[in-house]
């Protein structure tokens, strides 16, 4: 049993101790690790403790300032955890955690850009679409979405100079294997847009239905004549019918 002990305790002090070698390694060294399409600029610091004056997605700004600390109670849990946070200009508190079951965000809470998110679209990208996304959730995974609330805020496009910001919208999401759910509904505002969809491996797919308010058609015209449909709606497909 003592061999058997001692090996043990062998294996613990190397992991261990590569733990503390590769923690004080430059955080850059691991930016190139990040998943496309994300992107991180000015990384310093190291994997423990470090910053990235930007984040950002095909060469527009997410997050301004994102920091991170290591959790060192996470291993309590069997599991790597990383507080992170973000400057006041694109607020963001979560905890980042890598263990046997992947790697997955918990307790997020966010007021981003919608532009770089929303051009992922390929639809939505000739609109331009701005605004802010005020995002909340108890954990994102690769298989996991929980309390989930998404609203999308002060929506604008420089199509509707004269509309803006022409509303804005609660997204509902929810996780379905490799597919994302979602459901949209206006919360006020110049145009209601509505509709639902998913979100897979071949990218968005759904519908979404646009209607200006009363007397509003006008200051539209320009985006919604660039869509089938007749004088009180429109619509917009994403993805295959």
């Amino acid at each position: 049993m003592k061999p058997l002990g001692n090996r043990r305790l062998l294996i613990v002090f190397s992991a261990c101790l590569a733990a503390a070698v590769i923690g004080r390694l430059p955080a850059s060294l691991f930016a190139g690790l990040v998943p496309a399409p994300l992107q991180l600029g000015s990384v310093s610091g190291t994997l423990w403790s470090g910053r990235a004056a930007q984040v950002g997605i095909n060469g527009q700004e997410l997050v301004r300032g994102l920091s991170w600390q290591w959790r060192p109670a996470a291993l309590l849990r069997g599991e790597l955890g990383w507080s992170l946070r973000g400057d006041p200009a694109t607020p963001l508190s979560a905890e980042l955690h890598a263990g046997p079951t992947g790697i997955g965000l918990r307790n997020f809470d966010a007021r981003l850009p919608a532009a770089p998110l929303l051009a992922l679209a390929k639809p939505l990208a000739p609109f331009q679409l701005g605004g802010t996304l005020a995002i909340r959730a108890g954990e994102i995974g690769r298989d996991a979405l929980s309390a989930a609330q998404v609203q999308w805020l002060d929506a604008s496009s420089p199509i509707t100079p004269q509309a803006n910001p022409f509303g804005s919208y609660k997204l509902d999401l929810s996780r379905d294997g490799q597919r994302l759910n979602w459901r949209m509904a206006p919360l006020g505002g110049r145009l209601d847009v509505a509709g639902d969809g998913s979100v897979g491996p071949a990218g968005p797919q759904g519908t979404l239905t646009l209607r200006p308010a009363d007397g509003q058609a006008a200051l539209f015209a320009p985006l919604l004549d660039r869509l089938p449909g007749d004088a009180r709606a429109r619509t917009l497909q994403l993805g295959a019918p």
